[in-house]
C-alpha cells in the first residue's frame, strides 16, 4: 500500500509539471502569462516548487521560439510591440525564479498567504514588461497591467482545476492542501479552463487530415457530458468548439460540437449514465452533424472522408480507456430520496449513540444505588460525552466514492441511483454507506452488497449488525464495515461446589462491533448466592463500562473504587479479563487476584504453553488495587484458555501445563471437555471450590484470506 501511494504521488506530480510545460507553450500575447498561473497553483497544490519550474520553462523555451510548431511570441492575436523570443524567455524565466523563491519562503511557511503571492507576482509581471520593452514605456506599462491582470485572474481559476486533477491521481484526497474557499462546481469551471489551456497548445489545422485538437475537442466533451450532465457538458461543448473554430477558422464548428453535446444528452435523460450507451449516442451526434454539415460527404475524396472519419473515431476509442475512477458522478443532482436516506441514517446512528450513552448512566446508576461513591464524576461524563461526539464526526465526514466500476457492479445486482461514501471508524478501519434502491419489484441481498465491496476493495467487508438485510424499490441506506482477519470460537463450562446450590463462579464473552473478542471471569468470595451476586455485579459493571466507550484499565480501577467503598473491604470478588482485537490479533489479559490464563501454540513436538499468572489483590479490598496486565501476540491457531481458583487450586503437581501441551488445539468445546476429564474425571472427587473453565480457538477469516 505504501508502494502504491509513492508511485500515485510520483505520478500526480508528473502530471501537473507536464501541465506546467503545456501552460508555457501558450506563447501568444495575452496568453503568455497563464504558465505563472499554472505554475504558481501547482506549487500550491502539490508543494514541488523545483520540477513544476523546470516543466514551465522547457514549455516558455518551446513555445516562445516556435520550436513546437505553435503560435509563438511574435505571432500575437492583437497588434502590440514586436518582440522576439529571446526576449520573452528572458522575461519570464526571471519572473519564474521569483515565483519560485515566493512559493518556497512565503507560501511554505503560511499556506494562507496564496493571495499575498499573485499580488506580488503581479506586480512583478508589470515590472517585467516595463523593464523588457523600455522602448516604448506606454504601451509596455499596458500590456504589463493586461497581463498583470490575467496572471491574477488565471490563478484564482486554475487552482481549484489542477487541485482535483492532482486528487484523482493520487487517488488521496488527504494529500492535497484542503481548502474550503472554493466547491465542486468551481473545481469543474477550473477544470474546464484548463482543457481551454491543453487545447489551445495541441496544433490542429486541417479537418481533412489528422487533426489532434478536434479528437481532444471531442473526448473532452463526451467526458464532460457523460461525467457532469448538462451544465457543464454544453459549456464545454462551446469552449471546445470556440477553440476549434479559431484553429480551423470556420465558425460552424461551435455549432457542429453544441449539437453533439445536445445528442449525448438526450441520450443520457433517456438511457441514464452509462458508458456503453454515451458512446452510442456520440456516435449518433456526429453523424447528425455531419450529415447536417454535409461538407465532406458530399464534395470530399475518399482520404478525406476516411481522416474525417478517424478524426471521429478515435476520441470514443480514448473515451472508453479512461479508468472508471474518473468517471464518477461529480456535481450531479442527487434525488432527494436519496438524501433523506442518507440523513435518516446518520441521524438513525446518533440517535443510537445517545442511546447508548443514556442507558450507561441509567444501569451504572442502578448498579451502585446505596454507594457512597459517586457513579461517575462530570470530569468523566465530559469525556464519555466527547467521545460519542467524535464517533458522530466520523459519520458526518464520509466522502463519497464515485468510481463508475463499482457503482456498475452494484447496478447490475438490479440496484439503481447507487450512491457509496466512505469513512473511517475510531480505530481507522473503513465504513461504508450504500444508498439506493432496486431498478424493478425485485430485491437485492446486502450480502450481495457486501460481496461486490469485498471484491473491489480487497477486503473481507460484511454488513453492519444493525443495517438492512433487504434493498427494495425504496431508497434504504446500508453500513458495511472492514471484517476482521481473525474470528474466535469460544466454549466454556461451568461446574458448581459439591453442595451449593449456585457457583460463585460468573463469566462473560462479547463480541463488539469494533472487533474485539473480550472473555471475563469473575469469582465471588467463597460460594454460593453472595458470591454469585458479587461477581455477576462486577462483571454487569464491567460490561457497561466497556460498551460506553471507557478503556479497560479504567473501567478495571472504577468498579474495584465502587465496589470497595460499597463493601467497606469486607467482600471481595477475582476478576479476570482477556481482551482480543480480531483485526490484528493482539490480546492483553487484565488480573486482580485471578488465577492462572494459559496461551496455546501447537508444534509439531507438542504445544508451546504460556502461563500469565497476577499478584495482586482481588477487586473489593482496596480503593486503589493495582491490576496486572500483560500483552500477547496471536496467530490462526492459537488457543487461549482461563480458569477458576477451583480448579488451578487443585494442581497442585503442575498437571495442567502437561495436559495443554499434549492437548489437541482446534474445537474449543472438545478443549473444555478434555481439560476437565484430565483434572477432576479421574475417579471420585469432591469439589471443595466451583470450577469454571473458559477456552478460546483464534482462526483466520475465510473470506479475509480469499479476499
Amino acid at each position: 500500500m505504501l508502494m502504491r501511494e509513492k508511485v500515485n504521488g510520483f505520478v500526480g506530480v508528473m502530471a501537473v509539471a507536464i501541465l506546467c510545460m503545456v501552460s508555457g507553450l501558450c506563447m501568444v500575447w495575452g496568453i503568455a502569462p497563464v504558465v505563472l498561473a499554472v505554475y504558481v497553483a501547482a506549487c500550491a497544490v502539490c508543494g514541488r516548487y523545483m520540477i513544476t519550474c523546470i516543466g514551465c520553462a522547457a514549455g516558455v523555451a518551446a513555445g516562445s521560439m516556435g520550436i513546437a510548431g505553435l503560435l509563438h511570441a511574435y505571432e500575437y492575436m492583437i497588434p502590440g510591440p514586436a518582440y522576439s523570443g529571446v526576449m520573452v524567455t528572458e522575461k519570464y524565466l526571471v519572473l519564474l525564479g521569483l515565483a519560485m523563491c515566493l512559493m518556497k519562503i512565503v507560501y511554505s511557511r503560511n499556506s494562507r498567504s496564496y493571495v499575498r503571492v499573485i499580488v506580488v507576482m503581479s506586480a512583478a509581471v508589470l515590472m517585467g514588461n516595463i523593464v523588457v520593452y523600455a522602448d516604448n514605456m506606454l504601451m509596455a506599462a499596458a500590456y504589463g497591467v493586461v497581463e498583470a491582470a490575467i496572471f491574477m485572474c488565471a490563478s484564482v481559476i486554475l487552482k481549484p482545476g489542477i487541485g482535483l486533477l492532482y486528487t484523482y491521481i493520487c487517488g488521496d484526497a488527504s494529500d492535497v492542501e484542503r481548502d474550503e474557499s472554493w466547491n465542486i462546481s468551481q473545481g469543474i469551471v477550473s477544470l474546464m479552463a484548463l482543457a481551454a489551456v491543453v487545447l489551445w497548445v495541441v496544433p490542429g489545422e486541417d479537418i481533412y487530415g489528422v487533426n489532434p485538437a478536434f479528437m481532444l475537442a471531442l473526448v473532452l466533451i463526451l467526458y464532460a457530458v457523460y461525467r457532469t450532465g448538462a451544465v457543464y457538458g454544453c459549456g464545454m461543448a462551446a469552449v471546445a468548439g470556440s477553440i476549434v473554430s479559431v484553429k480551423l477558422n470556420d465558425s460552424r464548428w461551435l455549432m457542429w460540437m453544441l449539437l453533439v453535446a445536445l445528442v449525448m444528452l438526450i441520450g443520457r435523460a433517456l438511457t441514464g449514465r452509462r458508458k456503453v450507451s454515451a458512446s452510442l449516442f456520440y456516435v449518433l451526434g456526429c453523424v447528425l452533424a455531419s450529415v447536417a454539415d454535409g461538407t465532406v460527404l458530399w464534395n470530399g475524396s475518399g482520404r478525406e472522408i476516411a481522416f474525417y472519419y478517424i478524426n471521429i473515431a478515435v476520441p470514443v476509442v480514448l473515451f472508453a480507456c479512461i479508468p472508471g475512477a474518473l468517471l464518477g458522478a461529480m456535481d450531479e443532482e442527487t434525488d432527494q430520496a436519496c438524501l433523506q436516506a442518507a440523513a435518516a441514517e446518520i441521524n438513525r446512528l446518533t440517535a443510537c449513540k445517545i442511546e447508548d450513552m443514556a442507558n450507561v448512566f441509567r444501569r451504572l446508576d442502578y448498579t451502585f444505588a446505596g454507594s457512597d461513591e459517586p457513579a461517575i464524576s462530570l470530569g468523566q461524563i465530559g469525556e464519555l460525552v466527547d467521545g460519542f461526539r467524535r464517533q458522530i464526526d466520523l459519520i458526518g465526514e464520509a466522502r463519497e466514492i464515485s468510481d463508475e466500476k463499482l457503482l456498475g457492479q452494484i447496478r447490475s445486482l438490479g440496484m439503481d441511483e447507487v450512491r457509496v461514501t466512505a469513512s473511517m471508524d475510531s480505530g481507522n478501519r473503513s465504513r461504508y454507506y450504500v444508498a439506493g434502491r432496486t431498478s424493478g419489484q425485485g430485491m437485492v441481498l446486502s450480502r450481495q452488497v457486501a460481496d461486490v465491496l469485498s471484491g473491489y476493495f480487497r477486503k473481507n467487508i460484511r454488513a453492519g449488525m444493525d443495517s438492512p438485510s433487504l434493498f427494495f424499490d425504496e431508497y434504504r441506506s446500508a453500513v458495511y464495515e472492514e471484517a476482521a482477519r481473525y474470528k474466535g470460537r469460544y466454549h466454556v463450562r461451568r461446574i458448581k461446589k459439591y453442595g451449593s446450590p449456585v457457583s460463585g463462579d460468573n463469566f462473560s464473552v462479547k463480541e463488539y462491533e469494533d472487533g474485539r473478542l473480550v472473555m471475563m471471569l469473575s469469582d465471588g468470595m467463597g460460594s454460593g448466592s453472595l458470591a454469585s451476586c458479587e461477581s455477576c455485579m462486577m462483571l454487569d459493571t464491567m460490561e457497561e463500562l466497556l460498551e460506553a466507550g471507557f478503556a479497560p484499565e479504567y473501567s478495571i480501577a472504577f468498579a474495584n473504587r465502587c465496589m470497595s467503598r460499597r463493601n467497606k473491604g469486607r467482600i471481595f470478588t477475582t476478576f479476570d479479563m482477556v481482551v482480543i482485537d480480531m483485526y490484528d490479533g493482539t490480546m492483553r489479559s487484565f488480573k486482580q487476584g485471578a488465577s492462572v490464563t494459559y496461551v496455546i501454540r501447537p508444534g509439531d513436538d507438542g504445544n508451546e504453553v504460556r502461563q500469565i499468572t497476577s499478584t495482586t489483590l482481588p477487586v473489593g479490598v482496596l480503593d486503589d488495587a493495582e491490576c496486572d496486565m500483560a500483552d500477547v501476540k496471536l496467530a490462526a491457531g492459537d488457543a487461549v484458555v482461563m480458569v477458576s481458583d477451583g480448579l488451578s487450586d487443585m494442581d497442585v503437581s503442575d498437571h495442567m501445563h502437561d495436559v495443554l501441551k499434549g492437548i489437541r488445539v482446534g474445537d474449543s468445546r472438545r478443549m473444555v471437555d478434555d481439560i476437565l476429564g484430565a483434572m477432576i474425571g479421574q475417579g471420585d472427587v469432591s469439589l471443595r471450590d466451583d470450577v469454571t473453565v473458559m477456552a478460546a480457538v483464534i482462526s483466520g477469516s475465510e473470506k479475509s484470506s480469499a479476499a
